[in-house]
């Protein structure tokens, strides 16, 4: 397993597209965004703080960056049988299970590196510029926190998917998917933006970071008598899947992450094995 990690992060990390794709992306991100990723500001009270800030960057550069890490990762575990190296790679000594999970976790800890490279920078920057080395830290906690586990479900969906249909055409419907799952308003339609099966919310943020609880006008919050909340979306479908943030509901959401990828990995290695048989 380790050597088929090695291998496949070596050959993932060196792919010029998969620099060039990143590039194009970020470049949308800040375009998108403008002044608030300069700022790193929702419009809240709280101010250049460095853990706020943190969260905000977090926020704003997993809106379209994931985006190219599913798209690509959605090559890479068909590309084994479309060159024929099944046959050859079964005669070497890891097996099967071990060769999916080396796989999955090289090429996707490869294709990861772009997008911290791109949060721990906007850290370093926000560190530099504000005298607060505190960023450095709250970035690291938000990154292994809130963006990971998220990265783990995308990469095994992004890599399962294309072995029930071309990648193109997973490509095609892995972007509808994350605008629909993790960008769209909870109002504009059923969906399962902001719910705890969604790969991109603030659960985290809200529930283990304490994200909000200086803020007067937070976006997409309910504001009830008992103070600020993240959770149901009034008029919302679907808020029996939104509970109120909290400590429990934050791990909660972390642990649904690595159960969904397990769960993708599970049921690609089992349509593997059926019809390779």
């Amino acid at each position: 397993m380790i050597a088929t990690f090695r291998y496949e992060f070596r050959m993932q990390i060196r792919r010029p597209v998969l620099w060039i794709v990143y590039g194009l992306t970020f470049a949308a991100t800040v375009a998108l965004h403008g002044h608030t990723y300069l700022d790193l500001n929702l419009g809240g009270d709280q101010g250049r703080d460095p853990r706020p800030a943190m969260i905000v960057s977090a926020v704003l550069l997993t809106s379209l960056l994931p985006i190219a890490y599913g798209c690509l990762l959605s090559d890479r575990l068909v590309r084994d049988r479309r060159l024929g190296m099944t046959d050859v790679l079964d005669t070497t000594p890891a097996g099967r299970n071990g060769r999916l999970v080396g796989k999955y976790l090289g090429v996707c800890a490869a294709t990861a590196v772009p997008l911290v490279l791109a949060y721990l920078g906007r850290a370093v920057a926000y560190a530099v510029t504000e005298g607060e080395p505190a960023a450095l830290g709250w970035a690291a906690v938000i990154l292994v926190t809130a963006v990971v586990p998220a990265l783990f479900f995308v990469g095994a969906l992004a890599l399962a998917g294309p072995l029930l249909m071309p990648p193109l055409l997973f490509r095609v419907l892995f972007v509808v998917y994350w605008f629909w799952a993790a960008l769209i308003p909870a109002t504009m339609m059923p969906t399962l933006s902001h719910t705890i099966l969604a790969p991109r919310n603030q659960y985290v943020a809200y529930g283990l970071l304490g994200y909000g609880d200086d803020l007067r006008y937070p976006p997409n919050v309910i504001l009830p008598p008992e103070g600020i909340v993240y959770g149901p979306w009034p008029g919302a479908s679907l808020n029996f899947l939104r509970p109120e943030a909290s400590p429990a509901v934050a791990l909660l959401w972390i642990g649904v992450m690595i159960a969904l990828a397990a769960a993708v990995l599970l049921l690609a290695r089992l349509h593997t094995a059926r019809t390779e048989s």
